[in-house]
């Protein structure tokens, strides 16, 4: 039921580093319904992503590696520095997995199409599904990241057995904590966040000193699972917050519609 009390949305927040949100406005744009207003769409990245140098912990991982090992990318940006580093058809491991549809895309386009990818859930928990008849006891899996992440498909992959072993190859940092013109804000603004990391970035930009950024924590937010609307509510977040269910494209695009309808409509 839509709340009588709440506005419609006028502003749809991108949040994706720099590069990273026209794909996503493209899909906001071809997946507006017939007779909906659209929004003013705004490019706010809430994340700056920076190679580590000289290939962070990658080049000591492909040293190590064994054709038996699996690999698992977590991102786009996972699998575009680590190629920036040594051809991925030079690594040693012969199966890769990723995290989502747009990372195995990304391996696709590397010449390393991913053996693994979740069929259901863009996510570790989808991933994990996807691995679950996959013999993995003793087997070491190199999971490659920003510094910090994936935690928890690391847990799940050594209760099972495995060997995971983390290998950062980029740094994700936020953006000035203070942009101008002032990030959107308030009731009628909806931002689309997909990473962890940039919802922290996010409570950062809200400072009760600086009056330009106040409501920032009443704003929409669209989340990808429950455990980012968790980590969204613990960082004070106190507008609604929806699930998208998924960090592709098109799933993003379904869920801002959906939410954006659901507050133009008039409630019964």
């Amino acid at each position: 039921m839509v709340d009588r009390h709440l506005p419609p949305i006028s502003e749809v927040v991108l949040t994706r580093p720099a590069g990273s949100n026209a794909g996503l406005r493209e899909a906001l744009v071809a997946a507006r319904p017939a007779g909906m207003v659209e929004p003013t769409l705004i490019t706010q990245p809430l994340l700056a992503i920076q190679p580590l140098p000289d290939g962070g912990e990658l080049p000591g991982a492909l040293a190590a590696m064994t054709p038996t090992d699996l690999v698992v990318f977590v991102s786009p940006r996972a699998v575009e520095a680590a190629r920036a580093v040594c051809p991925l058809g030079d690594w040693p491991a012969r199966e890769f997995a990723a995290v989502g549809a747009a990372t195995g895309g990304a391996l696709a386009e590397a010449g390393r199409p991913a053996a693994f990818l979740p069929d259901a859930s863009e996510d570790s928990e989808g991933l994990l599904e996807s691995l679950r008849d996959v013999p993995v006891t003793g087997r070491r899996v190199w999971i490659i990241r920003g510094e910090t992440g994936r935690e928890l498909l690391a847990d799940a992959l050594a209760a099972r057995g495995a060997e995971p072993r983390f290998v950062a190859v980029y740094r994700r940092e936020c953006p000035d904590p203070h942009p101008r013109p002032p990030a959107p804000a308030g009731p009628t603004c909806l931002w689309i966040i997909t990473a962890p990391q940039a919802l922290d970035c996010f409570a950062r930009l809200t400072s009760e000193t600086d009056a330009s950024q106040f409501g920032l924590l009443d704003s929409n937010l669209l989340v990808i699972n429950e455990r980012a609307r968790d980590r969204a509510r613990a960082a004070g977040i106190r507008g609604p917050i929806s699930l998208a269910g998924g960090p592709g494209a098109d799933t993003l695009a379904r869920a801002a519609w959906q939410v954006i309808a659901d507050r133009q409509s008039p409630s019964p």
